[in-house]
């Protein structure tokens, strides 16, 4: 059977999806999904600690989701607004760097982004497996 990637790159693309660090990526990506209680009890759960003991989340990541970073997202978020409004020139750069970092992620998906739909969509088949095996190991706690 002929394959698009050579069989190296199939390895390597599927130790990539298989990763643990491609994993956590995915369980903070869905949790960020929640407002903040709702990040605050995933943090406190058994979920949570089955995670961090199989090493797919790891304690750093669940403390940048604590409340305290919430907060200073809405600190960050209020003190952008107030530069936007004073007319801060740190503000006008901000914004230019934005967009300049908008175009080479344009770049970067337009180079990369057939590859990388191939690797995502092992790795959520991979994410799935392993969030039912961690809700099914909560629920028998």
């Amino acid at each position: 059977m002929a394959t698009l990637f050579g069989s190296s790159q199939l390895a390597t693309m599927d130790a990539v999806a298989n990763s643990n660090e491609v994993l956590e990526m995915f369980f903070v990506d869905d949790i960020l999904k929640g407002n903040s209680e709702q990040i605050h009890e995933f943090c406190e759960s058994e979920e949570a600690k089955i995670l961090q003991e199989k090493s797919i989340l790891k304690k750093p990541t669940l403390m940048r989701l604590s409340k305290a970073d919430d907060e200073k997202r809405r600190v960050k978020l209020m003190a952008y607004q107030l530069a936007k409004e004073a007319g801060d020139p740190n503000w006008t750069k901000l914004k230019s760097f934005t967009s300049k970092r908008k175009d080479c992620i344009e770049k970067i998906m337009t180079k990369y982004g057939p590859k990388a739909e191939k690797m995502a969509k092992i790795a959520q088949k991979n994410y799935i497996a392993a969030a039912s095996k961690v809700s099914a190991s909560a629920k028998k706690s």
